[in-house]
C-alpha cells in the first residue's frame, strides 16, 4: 500500500471523526481491532477510543483538525496538526498535535501522540483522552 493512500486514510478518519453527524462506529473502519493510542502517556484501546469520540460530541459543538504537516514512509505516517475545538458553551480551544501512525494491512493500529494547548483553559489538556 502507497504512503498517498496512508495519508489519505488518515484524512478521511479525521473528516468522519469530526463529522458529529456521522455514526462513530464509522471510525472502526479505519482502524484494526487490536488498536492502540497513547494520548500524553495514557493508552487507550479500541474500546476507549469508542468512549472517547462519544464524550467529545457531548463535551463540544465542533472539532476542525488542520494537518499542517505529514510525512510517510512504509507503514509509517506523522503528523503536526491542529485541534480548533468549540466547547457547546461557545469558547474556543486551540491545540498542537503530534502524532505518529502505525499501519497494518490498510488500517492504522497505533498513534502516539502528544498534545499542547495553545489557547484555552487549563482543564482543555484532557481533551485528547476525554473519556
Amino acid at each position: 500500500m502507497s504512503s498517498t493512500h496512508h495519508e489519505q486514510i488518515i484524512r478521511e478518519m479525521f473528516a468522519t471523526f469530526t463529522d458529529f453527524g456521522s455514526t462513530p462506529d464509522r471510525l472502526f473502519d479505519f482502524m484494526t481491532p487490536d488498536y492502540r493510542q497513547c494520548v500524553d502517556g495514557r493508552e487507550m484501546t479500541l474500546g476507549d477510543f469508542q468512549a472517547h469520540t462519544h464524550a467529545l460530541r457531548n463535551t463540544l459543538g465542533a472539532l476542525e483538525i488542520d494537518i499542517q504537516h505529514v510525512v510517510c514512509e512504509g507503514d509509517k505516517v506523522a503528523t503536526v496538526h491542529m485541534a480548533r475545538a468549540t466547547h457547546r458553551c461557545g469558547e474556543q480551544s486551540l491545540i498542537k498535535v503530534v502524532a505518529f501512525y502505525q499501519f497494518r494491512e490498510g488500517r492504522i493500529c497505533l498513534v502516539d501522540e502528544l498534545t499542547h494547548v495553545l489557547e484555552g483553559s487549563g482543564s482543555d489538556q484532557v481533551l485528547g483522552a476525554l473519556q
